[in-house]
């Protein structure tokens, strides 16, 4: 809620208020324009956003044939001119007042815009944005801001994946597709669902008068590489030049007892639906989202009903540790999970040498198959923690090669461990104490 009261020109920037910007466009724009009937209206931030107006094509038709052809800075009493600048280094929105010009053939219209920053009663950063508009020029400015958001939201093809909800703003996908160990037959299924969706599915939905938006379960036990997955999805889209946006249950507002949150599933999309390309949604520990005071709501989105959803394409990829959380309404209804595909322990003496072989690298020996009948039908961060731990070992010794019984060792610690985990929660729950899941730390 914003506060009014007096402020002098003299005054910085954050003393600043809504009323002394509607009194400056009042007293020094729309009083000196008797012949025009001004409208004064609260805008989107986009509009002052120097990296949005960067992407806007001059030629972009408004309404009654209009073309937005630049802005002017003027001078103002009560603001002071000052810009952003992004973790990139380009310069973003921009405070001040500042003519934004229009023209049609010979006629011309100018609209006065003035933003200034300024902080409220428990100092956040604010922003007040307001335009002075001829009001039978609002059906062209408001084609104009529409675009203007539009341009706000659109992804671009990027090395990085955007993050939702979380503390960071991005990151960037290390795992290739080829360090994927799956079953040969479910490795192949899993990308050509994929990346069919992209290349061919959109024109099929669409053929069936449908909104192309696809959902893909990833289940499995924790350890079994979802994880993996999902961020050698997002490396292989992205170098197809599709976006790719994760959101992001770790962090949480003050307040919330879960940073899994409907908002962000709901901003996500909103951001996907903008794109002028087929993007990939990644959302881990979907059981997560499905608490009692939102599961409608999510439910909703998997229908397709209440989501924005991208006439490109969208692609939501979810995972769970815990299929059996998951509400039979989500799991067992058609279109809301299109696809679930199992991801299993290392079931077999072929995938679980090359998974150990991927971690050794290059101090694999032969020898060391000795020890594959032991890890078979165990999840590939055990597998990996085994290798980890032994080469962590080489690596203290000072060794430039790893013994099979060093290895043997790594195992046998490993396993201990697990299974005195294992045996002290079953000694608690059989004293009517109540765990989840056991997880097994990556």
């Amino acid at each position: 809620m914003v506060s009014y009261g007096r402020c002098e020109p003299e005054q910085d920037a954050s003393a600043l208020k809504l009323d002394v910007l509607r009194g400056w466009l009042e007293t020094e724009w729309m009083a000196e324009r008797t012949g025009q009937e001004l409208i004064a209206l609260a805008i989107t931030y986009s509009v002052i956003d120097l990296s949005v107006l960067a992407k806007y094509v001059p030629d972009f038709a408004l309404a009654q044939d209009f073309r937005f052809t630049g802005i002017t800075p003027v001078e103002c009493s009560v603001v002071m001119r000052l810009n952003d600048l992004n973790d990139t280094g380009d310069l973003t929105h921009q405070m001040g007042a500042h003519i934004y010009r229009f023209v049609s053939g010979d006629k011309t219209v100018d609209v006065m815009v003035v933003a200034t920053y300024y902080t409220d009663e428990i100092y956040c950063h604010r922003t007040i944005c307001l335009a002075a508009v001829p009001k039978d020029f609002l059906p062209v400015w408001h084609t104009f801001t529409k675009e203007c958001v539009r341009l706000d939201n659109a992804l671009e093809p990027d090395e990085k994946v955007i993050i939702v909800g979380g503390k960071e703003n991005s990151f960037v996908p290390k795992v290739d597709w080829d360090e994927i160990v799956l079953p040969a037959k479910l490795k192949t299924e899993l990308l050509d669902d994929v990346s069919s969706f992209f290349t061919k599915g959109v024109d099929v939905y669409r053929r069936l008068n449908l909104r192309p938006f696809r959902k893909l379960l990833l289940a499995g036990v924790p350890g079994t590489g979802k994880t993996m997955i999902c961020s050698a999805l997002a490396k292989w889209a992205i170098s197809n030049h599709y976006p790719v946006i994760y959101i992001s249950s770790a962090y949480r507002k003050q307040g919330e007892a879960s940073g899994a949150t409907f908002e962000k599933i709901e901003y996500a999309l909103s951001i996907a639906a903008s794109s002028a390309l087929p993007t990939l949604i990644l959302l881990e520990e979907l059981d997560a989202y499905l608490h009692e005071e939102e599961k409608a709501l999510v439910l909703n989105v998997l229908d397709g009903n209440e989501s924005q959803v991208n006439d490109k394409g969208t692609l939501l990829i979810a995972t769970t540790n815990y299929p059996e959380a998951i509400d039979e309404r989500v799991l067992k209804r058609p279109g809301r999970l299109d696809r679930i595909f199992i991801i299993p322990e290392a079931r077999t003496t072929v995938d679980t040498e090359q998974m150990l072989r991927q971690y050794l690298g290059v101090l694999w020996q032969d020898e060391h198959k000795k020890l594959i009948p032991a890890l078979v039908g165990y999840p590939g961060a055990f597998i990996r923690e085994v290798a980890v731990h032994a080469l962590t070992q080489c690596a203290y010794d000072d060794l430039n090669e790893l013994s099979y019984d060093l290895l043997q060792r790594s195992f046998n610690g490993l396993k201990a461990q697990l299974d005195a985990r294992d045996d002290f929660l079953k000694q608690r729950s059989s004293n009517g104490m109540q765990f989840g899941a056991p997880v097994l730390v990556n």
